[in-house]
């Protein structure tokens, strides 16, 4: 796969199989419950939005592990009623193993809508052929400080003021830029959100 396919790519399941030897764990867990969210509206089931409260948690290390086990335990008895499907989806992210669960996922929502779902894994996953490169002066007070709010309150909307910041602070990358200012769907995980968190 070139570049170029890898931006233009409509089908979730050959990004994915691109990025199976990563097997990362918390990206994996945030992709899926960000694929979910793109069902979950302000009518579905509050037990959606705990199940997927649960799993980002856990991907960041925030739930333990016998909070995870409990969560998919209690959820199970729960989920008797199959029509709450973005419940059942959510479900699958609680699995053991995180590529399994955003496999099974992928399998169950592409129908809805397989390029937002390719656009989500561009977003988590970044792009393989550019290395992240984030500038030690991009990393103003401000420039961190919008990027913890934005990922603590998955306030994706305010991505096109953090490029703004970034400009401000000296950053030139289009890439970057282009990222934050893009249409694509976003999602906890994001590439140049935890960039700038976990350099901050």
């Amino acid at each position: 796969m070139t570049e170029a396919q890898w931006a233009a790519c409509k089908n979730p399941d050959q990004l994915l199989d691109y990025h199976r030897m990563k097997k990362d764990p918390r990206r994996l867990r945030l992709l899926a419950a960000g694929c979910v969210r793109l069902l979950v509206t302000p009518n579905t089931s509050a037990l959606a939005e705990e199940i997927l409260d649960v799993v980002e948690r856990y991907a960041d290390g925030a739930a333990t592990r016998t909070e995870f086990l409990a969560a998919r335990k209690s959820i199970r008895t729960a989920l008797k009623d199959k029509t709450k499907e973005p419940a059942v989806l959510a479900m699958k992210c609680l699995g053991d193993d995180a590529m399994e669960g955003m496999t099974v996922t992928l399998v169950h929502a592409r129908r809805r809508n397989g390029a937002a779902q390719c656009g989500l894994i561009r977003c988590v996953c970044g792009n393989p052929y550019r290395p992240e490169a984030f500038e030690p002066a991009w990393l103003t007070s401000t420039v961190v400080a919008l990027a913890q709010g934005i990922y603590d309150g998955r306030a994706f909307d305010r991505l096109p003021i953090l490029a703004d910041a970034l400009q401000d602070a000296g950053c030139v990358d289009a890439r970057v830029l282009d990222h934050c200012r893009g249409q694509e769907p976003h999602a906890r995980g994001c590439w140049v959100v935890d960039g700038l968190r976990r350099r901050g």
